[in-house]
């Protein structure tokens, strides 16, 4: 997790602190069990958010080095069938090669 993300959920764990305060002395109640009730709302839903980026990240690297790891397991599967083609052409054109010789004999 970046600096960053804490910080920003902390600024919103602050803010949703102010928030409640400021609703509940507008309305002439200021109890502070529901302050720190939105305040332990607001995070755990942050810390539920840096967690789901995390996870999100962790899967995006595993995505990554699979696709690498195809890309290279296509790439020796390609190189492969380059050298049975090119076995496979040399060897028909050394049958056509022996044919055309016997058939001008």
């Amino acid at each position: 997790m970046d600096i960053k993300h804490i910080s920003l959920a902390g600024v919103m764990t602050l803010s949703s602190i102010v928030l409640t305060y400021k609703w509940l002395t507008r309305l002439g109640n200021s109890d502070p069990v529901i302050i720190i009730s939105a305040m332990l709302l607001i995070g755990s839903l942050a810390v539920m958010i840096l967690l789901i980026d995390q996870r999100l990240r962790g899967i995006e690297e595993t995505l990554d080095a699979k696709e690498r790891s195809i890309r290279i397991n296509i790439k020796g599967v390609e190189e492969h069938l380059d050298k049975k083609m090119d076995t496979i052409a040399q060897n028909t054109s050394n049958t056509i090669g022996e044919f055309s010789k016997r058939i001008y004999r």
